[in-house]
């Protein structure tokens, strides 16, 4: 396990991540994330989808392909349209917004069937965790990845696993090795895995 505690990783800022998309014409390998594929590849999707923290837009256009109404938000405007033109590039329909987590999850008063999270940086707070439980549906999923380390303020899944109410029953919470040759996460070798899912 790594650990990130006093490193800027614990203070992401709208502007530091704006800069880092501007910084170069693709972050990320451009794939959707491959525990993604691991856990829902086989599910016959009907509902709706949030994806938290949508970066460019590939798991909001899998999520799409599978059969999901996908919602996709961001608080950097540069990943938001390169999601909106990943999603036009496939001919599909999905939902994305330029706002943060802890707006949308005050403002929208809306829930999904499914809620993912790949790398987000949402604070660990309980004031951020009820608001992550209000998105999910009763009866729905809620699928965390991150990295393998520590952190003083950003929730982890290990963090979140723990932490998460009795109105959830975690099915999942393990360590999942990946394989990523291309992208700015492809240092990372090791990724722990959250899905859980909230009472009816």
């Amino acid at each position: 396990m790594h650990s990130h505690q006093g490193s800027p990783y614990d203070d992401v800022s709208p502007e530091m991540m704006e800069d880092r998309y501007n910084s170069a014409d693709q972050v990320w390998s451009g794939n959707p994330n491959q525990v993604l594929l691991r856990h829902f590849s086989d599910v016959k999707a009907t509902g709706t989808a949030l994806d938290i923290g949508c970066g460019e837009g590939a798991d909001v256009v899998w999520l799409a392909k599978q059969g999901f109404q996908v919602t996709g938000i961001d608080f950097a405007p540069t990943a938001v349209a390169r999601t909106k033109e990943l999603v036009d590039a496939n001919s599909l329909s999905a939902e994305v917004l330029d706002v943060s987590f802890t707006e949308f999850a005050i403002e929208s008063g809306r829930q999904f069937d499914l809620v993912t999270c790949s790398y987000g940086q949402i604070p660990a707070n309980e004031t951020s965790l009820a608001q992550l439980e209000s998105l999910v549906a009763p009866g729905g999923s809620l699928f965390v990845t991150h990295h393998d380390f520590e952190s003083e303020t950003m929730m982890t899944t290990r963090w979140l696993g723990s932490h998460l109410s009795s109105d959830f029953t975690v099915e999942v919470l393990d360590a999942f090795d990946r394989d990523l040759k291309t992208g700015a996460g492809a240092h990372h070798h090791v990724d722990i895995v959250l899905l859980a899912v909230k009472a009816k």
